[in-house]
């Protein structure tokens, strides 16, 4: 996503942007099958942008049933994930319909500084699809690149476009990844996807924001050349 939002010719709008990063949710982990964003409008959540008719299918289970982990992400600002084996109780009505579907997992993380509670789900095939440390930190790094692109409604320009300013942040962001994954990848001989689980991980045990800390990295780096 923040290299999704480093191209504003290519994907101008916040729909846009929306709608490639929940295409990239599959990538999250072998076994995602379904990315969605809910967002609460008062006392009605709605999906504004899914990956596909399963993931909004499930959505729209948790919305019937009036609950779910989506829902309670969005409302309680806080990570919530869901196993089909052992969560029936909990939530009856989304369990029934995510395994018809051949749904067995879920994660759902809330979108922070969003204009209205939101939480971004991700749909697995497998129990514990995202219980891994790398879906987990993908899947964070995604919830924060969906936080900074989406747009409050006071910050949007006519058309739904999101502001020039915002935009070149993100681009700022996406090179400073960038840049810091390239860094660790000649330093540890560790692969890109590695190199951003490392930054994750270092990112929650630390409790420092992961942008400090690829300026950190980049920072060391530059200072180790010749």
């Amino acid at each position: 996503m923040l290299r999704a939002a480093s191209q504003p010719d290519a994907a101008p709008d916040t729909e846009a942007l929306l709608r490639q990063a929940v295409a990239l949710g599959h990538d999250v982990a072998p076994d995602a099958i379904g990315c969605s964003i809910t967002t609460l409008d008062g006392e009605r959540y709605f999906t504004p942008v899914s990956s596909g008719g399963l993931a909004l299918d499930l959505d729209e289970a948790q919305y019937r049933s009036g609950d779910g982990p989506c829902m309670a992400a969005a409302r309680e600002h806080r990570y919530h994930d869901f196993d089909a084996a052992t969560d029936a109780a909990r939530f009856p009505g989304f369990t029934e319909a995510a395994v018809e579907r051949g749904v067995r997992s879920s994660i759902s993380l809330p979108l922070t500084g969003t204009a209205r509670p939101s939480a971004i789900n991700l749909y697995g095939s497998s129990r514990h699809a995202f219980d891994a440390e790398r879906p987990q930190a993908v899947a964070s790094l995604l919830a924060r690149c969906i936080s900074t692109v989406l747009s409050r409604p006071a910050a949007t320009e006519p058309g739904g476009v999101v502001p020039s300013a915002r935009l070149a942040a993100a681009r700022d962001q996406a090179q400073l990844i960038t840049a810091a994954e390239t860094a660790l990848m000649d330093s540890r001989s560790v692969s890109r996807p590695d190199a951003l689980t490392m930054l994750m991980h270092r990112s929650r045990t630390e409790a420092r924001s992961i942008f400090d800390l690829a300026r950190e990295v980049v920072r060391d780096s530059e200072g180790a050349q010749p």
